[in-house]
């Protein structure tokens, strides 16, 4: 009898877990959508997201918007834009949801940093970067951006290295800083 109670009790809270879990529609705002293979991008990294569906990117508004079966599709959405390349503010139901974090240590600098996995398809990615870089305090010369290898190397004296990765978030690009 007490086993049975037990099994009652497991249910019922299972139950309420799964209850609430719900489908959600998910935003991101301000992608880096220059062009056709920009699009294709962002699409291909989400197709076969467990959970993920209806994806959607409209180069015009630079805007990236699916469903989520549930939170942990909401996640593992948000993460396969990030391991593409693809950075933006995001929401889902109202709440603000986070990008992976890149790795940059707050306060550091260096006179030398590479960051990866950028999507960088084609020359107008590769314009963007010049762009949201432009004026990054301590660098000099112009990034310098390898699309196969899909890395952006910035030289100077005393470069912010979150400055360098916020600067490129802003622009729609996500990355990673190479250690």
């Amino acid at each position: 009898m007490r086993a049975n109670r037990w099994g009652v009790l497991a249910a019922i809270v299972i139950g309420f877990g799964f209850s609430s879990l719900q489908a959600a529609e998910v935003t991101v705002k301000n992608v880096h959508l220059c062009c056709g293979a920009c699009v294709t991008g962002v699409k291909k990294a989400l197709d076969g997201v467990t959970g993920v569906s209806d994806v959607n990117a409209a180069q015009a508004e630079k805007t990236v918007t699916f469903k989520a079966a549930d939170g942990k599709a909401v996640e593992a959405g948000i993460n396969a834009m990030a391991k593409a390349g693809f950075h933006g503010a995001a929401t889902s139901e109202g709440k603000d949801i986070k990008f992976p974090e890149s790795g940059a240590e707050k306060g550091k600098k260096a006179d030398s940093i590479t960051v990866t996995d950028l999507h960088l398809c084609c020359g107008q990615c590769v314009t963007g970067v010049n762009k949201a870089l432009d004026g990054l305090a301590g660098m000099s010369g112009k990034p310098e951006c390898d699309r196969n290898a899909k890395t952006v190397t910035v030289t100077g004296k005393d470069i912010e290295i979150t400055a360098l990765v916020e600067a490129l978030n802003k622009a729609g690009y996500h990355c990673n800083v190479k250690k």
